[in-house]
Formats: C-alpha cells, sequence, structure tokens
C-alpha cells in the first residue's frame, strides 16, 4: 500500500486504486437523476427497486425509452414529453446493474 505526504506532514493511505467519486461523475446530471427519482419516489415508494425487479423488466423500459426519446428528438415526436426519458434510461440502466450484482453475491 503506497502512502501519500502531504506539505504538512501529515500522511494518508494513497489514493491509488480506488474509485474517484469527484472526477469520475457529472453532479448536473447526477442532479437531474436525483430530481427523477425523488418524484418517482412519490409514487412507487422509498427504495422500491431495491426490492428486486426482475432484468427482463428493465430491459424493457429501457428500450421503450430509448425509442420514445430518439422518436421525439429526431422524427419530431412527441409521445409523452413530460417524462424525463434519459433519466428513465440511466434508472433502467442502472437497474440492471443493480440487479447483476445482486445476483453475483
Amino acid at each position: 500500500m503506497r502512502i501519500t505526504k502531504f506539505s504538512s506532514g501529515a500522511i494518508r493511505d494513497s489514493q491509488e486504486g480506488k474509485e474517484d467519486y469527484i472526477e469520475t461523475i457529472s453532479w448536473t446530471a447526477l442532479k437531474r437523476y436525483a430530481q427523477y427519482m425523488t418524484e418517482k419516489k412519490k409514487k412507487y415508494g422509498s427504495g422500491n427497486f431495491k426490492k428486486g425487479i426482475p432484468i427482463g423488466s428493465y430491459e424493457k423500459s429501457l428500450l421503450r425509452h430509448i425509442q420514445i426519446y430518439l422518436e421525439n428528438k429526431y422524427e419530431g415526436g412527441t409521445k409523452e414529453k413530460d417524462q424525463d426519458h434519459l433519466s428513465a434510461i440511466v434508472f433502467n440502466a442502472l437497474g440492471i446493474i443493480h440487479e447483476e450484482e445482486r445476483i453475483k453475491k
């Protein structure tokens, strides 16, 4: 394990090999996603997805939101314009990851 020494003389474990949550996450995007999830919590309850949703359900929803987003953006569609389809895409992709990791355990 590598040690980092600061100019003050203090030392600390190196950050080498550890996840970087500062430089690798868009806080702007994360805020929008958190707003989406907070709104959905009113409908589905807190942490509902943690109870376990089949991956196939996530996949169907993921593809539906991708299709609607692209149709609205590139073909002048007006389907579910009040929905944040990009956040829904992120939710479903993260849901698949969540389930894959849960299954590994």
